[in-house]
């Protein structure tokens, strides 16, 4: 098979680019915490605010079980 130099070069950065991809160490930037999420979203934080009573509010009447994280 017969490949011209410009798919050539686009064959060989879309392979180039799959092996970066499958073999680099990413950083891990998602690492949960229960205290930081709780501090964020819970109950106490949201009724500390005008915004979260309000959010609260909304999910009562919506009929969440879960008002708040």
């Amino acid at each position: 098979m017969l490949i011209t130099g410009g798919k050539l070069k686009k064959v060989a950065f879309c392979f180039l680019l799959e092996y970066n991809i499958k073999n680099t160490n990413m950083s891990i930037t998602y690492n949960p915490k229960n205290k930081k999420r709780k501090r964020t979203h819970g109950f106490l934080s949201r009724m500390k605010t005008v915004g979260g009573k309000k959010v609260v509010s909304r999910r009562r009447n919506k009929g969440r079980v879960k008002i708040a994280c």
